[in-house]
């Protein structure tokens, strides 16, 4: 069968590229509370950094908490279910890959990344290096707030 996507899709959508933001994000929340990130949180990073709509007015800097940040941004908020929804087979399938790449340990307590993910070179794209900054971003968000918070300020269940 032959992939008729645009390459940008193609690129957006590649399992090694969504384990290399899950991989960011992990390793973002491990460094910001130094433990595991509960593994249902991890279902929660691609749909904001996948989306350029979303992404774009995401902060640089966690200075604001999640529930600051989607209470200003409620058009975000409301989109984010639909979203999370469409990405779940791709998630897994970007998970599975940084597990089996050992870039994503699984462990009792959470998922953990045991060694830093490279930075996105220059020459890979402003965009890609851009989803990996918001990828950490929403790492440590997600460290500081219980899963179940956190799926229901989007709202969606696991």
């Amino acid at each position: 069968m032959i992939d008729r996507r645009v390459p940008e899709a193609q690129t957006l959508f590649n399992s090694g590229f969504g384990a290399y933001l899950l991989t960011t994000s992990v390793y973002a929340a491990n460094k910001k509370v130094a433990r595991p990130l509960p593994w249902p949180s991890v279902f929660l990073v691609l749909p904001f950094v996948l989306s350029a709509d979303t992404r774009k007015d995401l902060p640089t800097q966690a200075v604001h908490s999640m529930s600051a940040w989607l209470t200003e941004h409620p058009r975000h908020q409301a989109a984010y279910a639909d979203r999370a929804v469409g990405l779940t087979e791709y998630t897994r399938a970007s998970l599975r890959t940084a597990v089996r790449h050992n870039a994503i340990e699984l462990t009792e307590m959470g998922l953990r990344c045991p060694r830093a993910p490279k930075k996105a070179a220059v020459v890979s794209g402003e965009e890609v290096a851009d989803c990996a900054k918001r990828a950490g971003l929403i790492g440590r968000w997600l460290a500081v707030l219980e899963p179940a918070l956190a799926y229901n300020l989007l709202g969606v269940r696991p």
